[in-house]
Order: C-alpha cells, then structure tokens, then sequence
C-alpha cells in the first residue's frame, strides 16, 4: 500500500463513489504519516474516523431505529471517539511545521460549529480512505 502514490486519493473516491471534500489536508496528513512513519497512527486513525462516522449515521437515524432506545449512550461514546480521533490527528501532525499546525488548529480544533462541521467531515473521507485500505488488504 503506498499512500504517496498521487493517484491514491482519487482510487478512493473512485471506490468509493464518494467525493473527498478535505483532499489538500487528507494529502497532508499523508505526506505527514510519509516523513514521519506514522503508518500505524495513520491506520488507527482511519479506523476512529470510520467507527465515528458510523456513530454520527447512527444518531442521526436513531429515531426511526426501535431498537435505540436512549441515544444518551451513543452520544457519550461519540464524544469520546472524537476526542480520540482529534488526539491521533495531532499525533500525527505532531512534528510537521508550524504553518500545517497552525492550519489544523485553526481549522478543526478550535471550539467552534465550523470546526465541528470540517472534523466531521474530515473523519467521513477518512473513513472512506479506511474502505479503500481494507479493500486493498483484501486483495493481498
């Protein structure tokens, strides 16, 4: 699997029919995760970004799901998840310069509804580069 073929982001959206709206960043975690050795990080954090994007699915759809009956439960595992998966995106751009720092801070950590809206929807590509790797692997 190499992550720094320039072709990678477009392979997963191709098989994934999903747009990636985060591309520019999504290629700079990868260029991260290259210079760093990050692999293992950058796995795991495909892997929280695809467990929360199925929550936020779940929450959204919970009131039409019977067997949901209280979503109090998954909005404090959700909560969790998401702190986990801001934790390892700081991990992994831990030692970039401080211009991509100051970048992600601005952009998905700070406090806000915007910041909320691109961490989530950062995750979603996330979780689409996770289907894309798990199909690779299946095909090893």
């Amino acid at each position: 699997m190499n992550l720094s073929d320039k072709n990678f982001l477009e392979e997963v959206e191709k098989y994934t029919a999903n747009q990636i709206q985060h591309k520019a960043d999504i290629k700079l975690l990868i260029d991260e995760v290259a210079k760093s050795g990050k692999d293992e990080e950058f796995e795991q954090l495909t892997f929280t970004a695809k467990y929360i994007s199925g929550m936020m699915r779940v929450l959204k759809s919970a009131p039409g799901i019977p067997e949901v009956t209280t979503v109090d439960h998954v909005k404090k595992d959700l909560n969790e998840n998401m702190k986990k998966g801001i934790d390892q995106l700081k991990e992994i751009i831990s030692s970039a310069d401080e211009k991509v720092k100051l970048h992600f801070e601005e952009t998905y950590f700070t406090l806000t509804t915007q910041s909320f809206t691109n961490v989530t929807g950062l995750f979603s590509d996330l979780e689409s580069v996770k289907k894309y790797l798990n199909f690779l692997k299946r095909q090893t």
